[in-house]
């Protein structure tokens, strides 16, 4: 039997879920379609969901698909992850909880201050057990360091958080300590500041 349940008050509520972490929720306006494989929780008003160390706010959030796996934000949309010292926003964002993934098509930016990273782009994937985060179009990533900020731009870049370092291809420059590198292809390593350059070469040292 579907049962309808609208509110036009704050609700909270939590799902016990077996296969990812319990969800925290609140919204101004709350709609809930709880027929057997069709569930779902669509949030306005001021939504806010929390999973693990994890917490979510936009303008609407909608929870769907089998245990509730997919979460919809769209406006205004804030992601603060505590635990690991990320903090994103954009205007649209899609996360997976059971593949704990989060995509972004549109612009967003992204602060690490585990790494002293911050960075912007047109499209976004962070794969949250990996800690792996991928940007396309027109990425721009700025590092804070000893030597002043090390500026890197390019058409795409991959950042292992947890191993530190960049993979820059596309167009990749990388201007820091009054120097400039360009290449196709540009790997950093935040860690020891190495800098490595790869095909049609170029730069100014010493500057």
């Amino acid at each position: 039997m579907k049962v309808l349940l609208l509110c036009v008050c704050s609700l909270l509520l939590t799902l016990p879920l077996p296969a990812a972490e319990a969800i925290t929720f609140s919204g101004g306006a709350t709609k809930l379609v709880m027929k057997e494989g069709r569930e779902s929780v669509s949030l306005t008003g001021g939504a806010t969901i929390g999973s693990g160390s994890m917490t979510l706010s936009a303008d609407t959030i909608e929870l769907g698909g089998e245990e509730y796996r997919y979460v919809s934000c769209t406006g205004s949309v804030l992601l603060t992850d505590e635990e690991r010292g990320i903090v994103l926003t954009t205007r649209s964002l899609f996360y997976d909880r059971i593949e704990e993934t989060v995509a972004v098509n549109g612009y967003v930016e992204i602060d690490d201050t585990a790494n002293q990273v911050h960075a912007s782009s047109f499209r976004l994937f962070y794969d949250i057990q990996r800690s792996i985060v991928e940007l396309e179009v027109s990425v721009l990533l700025l590092r804070h360091t000893d030597r002043g900020p090390m500026v890197c731009q390019s058409d795409r870049l991959v950042f292992d958080r947890t191993a530190e370092t960049l993979d820059m291809s596309g167009n990749a420059r990388v201007a820091w300590d009054g120097d400039r590198y360009e290449a196709q292809r540009i790997e950093v390593d935040l860690e020891s500041e190495e800098i490595v350059m790869k095909g049609a070469i170029k730069g100014v040292i010493g500057g």
